[in-house]
């Protein structure tokens, strides 16, 4: 196989863009899916004699992604004119950093590969972890949008995001497959989204990504001829496209022919590279100083005053509920995926041993987890609603979650207990299954005269299952439960069927 012996070298480029109120360096609003050029100034379109004002907000959302990473913090650091000229351009440049960014240096933690399919056990082990070096976190305002598809000969230009804020996060070539740059792009949006400094959403293009990508012999340490990959509108597409190119690139060099350094588009629906431009490098923008703007000073005190306010990290924390709850890693990793989904899941466990005041807190975190990687999660999804707006509060899944271990209602029954939770808002978890009939009836002396009364009127059926047809048990079952006013024990009607049926067969 040509795949194993060549390795890729892939570095990410990522633009995120940030959730402030405003531009980047004027006071216009920043919101996504208004309509077209209405949130454009003089100051984001570049009118003569404008001059910029700095976001605060941007800046301190930049400084926390790269404390969140690891990385060093420039003490001073410098705007500067990126110069190029496409139409949704306005300026005729873009404000940027160059060689000195605010963050840099720092590193990004992902799952390794374990095996040739680059999956991870993750129910029986903490997987390995691989740290892919960040060479800078830079800020930077956004250009407008070219709308090319609209069925006409001519482009439209939409102006709304010009200088909308963006950080660019900028790794080392350490990634060594498309699956690899997937869990990467993967941990940055969930981290975005976890400090609060953007909605990583992709689809919008808060999240955007550009794929630098280039084939070596394995054994080898120089680089090759690298491409750059555009258009990356999905994480799965960046995974598709790496794939893609990877192939191409190895197959040209088995064929002797030069790989050429160009930008390439992702043609999603061809499932293919397309031919963009050549490669720019650096010395193509004619980068500037900007005049307009001073220096960004971040006094070390600034500096550790944020890394104090950062909030538990989601590595961190997916390992404390592994080593602290007892949780499967697999179970740790759904649940810290997103941070509100994290702090429901703490709130609710806390609310049960409140309850609860002792037993096996392992225990009662996994079932805490249980209900809310099922029912609280497919409600998440299937709704509008957040955790923080969920009818289903913490605190009353923790009545739902004490009804179940304690066996006061069947594990179906707790599902449509749940169900009912979400339109009945002000009663709790046990008066809506007491009124529903929904308490689980586990008083032997309640349900064994009904398993006497049911295998007496069936005894044909009773000699089929003694004769060997054990299908017949879970006839036995239903018509008990149907007898039975109430949810009765499902596991404890099955044990006297069985020591009933025991017994009769023993007395053939």
């Amino acid at each position: 196989m040509l795949h194993e012996t060549y390795e890729p070298v892939i570095g990410l480029e990522v633009h995120c863009q940030l959730q402030t109120e405003s531009k980047l360096f004027s006071p216009e609003a920043a919101a996504y899916g208004a309509p077209p050029n209405t949130h454009v100034d003089p100051v984001s379109l570049g009118h003569p004699g404008t001059l910029p004002v700095l976001n605060e907000t941007a800046v301190t959302h930049t400084l926390r992604m790269g404390l969140a990473t690891h990385c060093s913090i420039a003490e001073r650091s410098f705007f500067a004119r990126k110069h190029y000229f496409y139409p949704d351009l306005p300026k005729g440049y873009q404000t940027s950093q160059y060689d000195t960014p605010l963050c840099y240096g720092g590193y990004l933690e992902i799952d390794a590969d374990t095996d040739a399919s680059g999956t991870n056990d993750t129910d029986s082990a903490r997987p390995s972890r691989k740290r892919i070096g960040i060479t800078r976190i830079h800020l930077e305002e956004d250009a407008g949008k070219s709308i090319h598809d609209q069925g006409e000969a001519h482009t439209l230009l939409d102006y709304n995001r010009c200088g909308v804020p963006l950080i660019e996060m900028v790794s080392e070539p350490d990634l060594r497959s498309p699956n690899e740059a997937y869990r990467y792009l993967q941990k940055v949006r969930q981290l975005v989204r976890w400090l609060g400094i953007s909605n990583g959403n992709m689809e919008e293009g808060s999240l955007r990504c550009d794929a630098n990508v280039s084939v070596r012999p394995k054994g080898q340490t120089g680089l090759g001829t690298r491409t750059e990959l555009k258009n990356l509108n999905s994480i799965r597409n960046v995974e598709r496209a790496l794939e893609y190119e990877i192939n191409r690139q190895i197959v040209a060099r088995e064929r002797g022919e030069a790989v050429q350094q160009q930008t390439l588009l992702w043609d999603a629906d061809a499932q293919q590279t397309r031919t963009l431009r050549s490669k720019e490098e650096a010395r193509d923008y004619r980068y500037l100083p900007d005049p307009d703007l001073p220096p960004v000073v971040v006094p070390e005190e600034r500096v550790e005053a944020l890394r104090d306010d950062l909030p538990e990290m989601p590595n961190a924390r997916c390992h404390r509920f592994v080593d602290s709850l007892g949780l499967p890693p697999y179970d740790a990793e759904v649940l810290t995926e997103d941070r509100a989904v994290a702090d429901y899941f703490e709130e609710a466990l806390s609310s049960l041993f409140k309850r609860t005041k002792g037993g096996d807190t392992n225990a009662q975190a996994k079932e805490v987890a249980n209900f809310v990687m099922g029912d609280v999660m497919q409600t998440l999804n299937e709704t509008d609603h957040t955790p923080q707006t969920l009818p289903v509060t913490p605190r009353r899944l923790a009545q739902l979650v004490y009804l179940r271990l304690e066996d006061k209602v069947s594990s179906s029954g707790a599902q449509e207990v749940f169900s009912l939770m979400l339109d009945h808002t002000d009663a709790s978890a046990g008066k809506i299954a007491d009124d529903h009939n929904l308490i689980q009836i586990s008083d032997r002396s309640h349900i064994e005269p009904v398993v006497t009364s049911v295998l007496n009127e069936h005894s044909d059926n009773v000699k089929q299952y003694l004769n060997g047809k054990d299908g017949l048990l879970g006839f036995f079952i239903g018509q008990v439960m149907r007898r039975i006013d109430g949810s009765p024990d499902p596991q404890l009607v099955r044990t006297l069927l069985t020591e009933h049926l025991d017994a009769r067969s023993q007395n053939q």
